[in-house]
């Protein structure tokens, strides 16, 4: 039996009594493509939409989806013009929302969502991008301190707005999250990201763009070339990658920014340093080092930003089911902190990696800016 051909005329006349009072985007595919990518119209008179309805169905797109706001899509089967009307009632939306309230709701933040890729074009949230959708939430919860106890010290305004810098920003979401957490909060804010990669700094760009965030930029440039001005409330490292953490704090410290979020990655250094020690199986068996190194390398660090006046709370940042790299170092510059370090608590720091016969990067770079300002003065 011969497939079933588009009813085109039905299929127009249902596009155009769905679509007559304003329409977002319309979504096409093929039925049982999943791994096809479908084709997207984004916006545009009810002519154009009827246009590209009808060629898609004649190439065989005949599901689509006609997205008329952030909570009303429409599913069409062109090969018989029918519709079906779903609406992001309460129950759907708490379902969505695993039962429980989320500050990235997925009407209200919708666009945000379908940018960072956790929801498709058509509106809809994947099981599989559930647990990003969860994870990202998560995130806004474990920054929302930081932010509050800012601006419990002063008011944001739109002429002094809070000020966020992300180094080794990579592709740039969980950038976007926090920033259109601060929006939803009508807290105003002014957002910069920083990578080398060309690529993914394009990417992040585009991504600002498409949302319309004019208060949002990215660069690409080196974590020690980074000279923040003026002094950012929140400092972001996210996952960068080994000692580029370490170049982060480093950045964060010496510029006695308030707030530091960050996710350490790949603690590769003091591993290796360890490989010459003899400390029977926990330095001889690799796995058994890169643990210790790791572990090891995050201990140092919260001991120095205690030293230099931060307050850090050793986080949960992903639940260890969904990934190993779960650890956030929050950190909060103390009140009458004036950048200085504890020089007992400097040295007990120094003493400890003597005894350990390791020479973390951050302890290595905290010192150099210390004997700077020492010859600076």
């Amino acid at each position: 039996m011969a497939a079933r051909g588009p009813n085109l005329g039905r299929l127009a006349k249902t596009l155009r009594r769905h679509a007559r009072d304003g329409w977002q985007r319309a979504v096409f595919s093929r039925p049982g493509a999943e791994g096809e990518e479908p084709q997207v119209l984004e916006g545009g008179t009810v002519d154009a939409l009827v246009e590209a309805a009808t060629e898609a169905a004649n190439a065989g797109r005949v599901k689509q989806v006609l997205v008329v706001d952030a909570r009303t899509r429409v599913r069409i089967d062109a090969r018989y013009g029918k519709a079906k009307v779903h609406t992001l009632d309460a129950a759907t939306k708490a379902k969505v929302m695993g039962g429980k309230a989320r500050v990235l709701e997925p009407d209200r933040s919708a666009d945000l969502l379908r940018v960072i890729g956790i929801m498709n074009p058509d509106g809809t949230i994947s099981a599989k991008s559930a647990k990003k959708y969860k994870q990202v939430n998560h995130f806004v919860e474990l920054c929302r301190p930081g932010w509050e106890r800012l601006l419990a010290r002063r008011t944001a305004t739109p002429d002094d707005p809070l000020r966020v810098l992300d180094v080794a920003c990579g592709n740039g979401y969980l950038t976007f999250v926090l920033t259109e957490a601060l929006r939803l909060a009508e807290i105003p804010s002014v957002v910069a990201g920083v990578d080398l990669r060309e690529d993914v700094i394009g990417n992040c760009t585009e991504r600002a763009s498409a949302l319309g965030w004019t208060h949002v930029e990215f660069s690409v440039a080196r974590i020690a070339d980074v000279t923040p001005e003026p002094t950012p409330d929140i400092l972001l490292a996210l996952h960068a990658c080994d000692t580029a953490t370490d170049e982060a704090l480093a950045l964060g410290i010496g510029a006695s920014i308030p707030v530091l979020l960050v996710a350490p990655c790949c603690q590769r250094e003091l591993a290796a340093q360890l490989a010459s020690r003899d400390d029977g199986a926990l330095t001889k068996h690799g796995l058994l080092r890169r643990e210790y190194g790791s572990t090891l390398t995050d201990a140092l660090r919260v001991e120095l930003l205690d030293a230099f006046g931060y307050k850090v709370d050793v986080v949960e940042f992903v639940e260890s089911t969904h990934s190993p790299k779960n650890l956030l170092l929050r950190a909060h510059k103390r009140p009458g902190a004036d950048g200085a370090p504890s020089a007992d608590k400097l040295e007990q720091v120094r003493a400890r990696c003597r005894s350990l016969g390791v020479e973390p990067t951050l302890l290595r770079l905290l010192l150099a800016r210390a004997d700077r300002g020492t010859l600076e003065g």
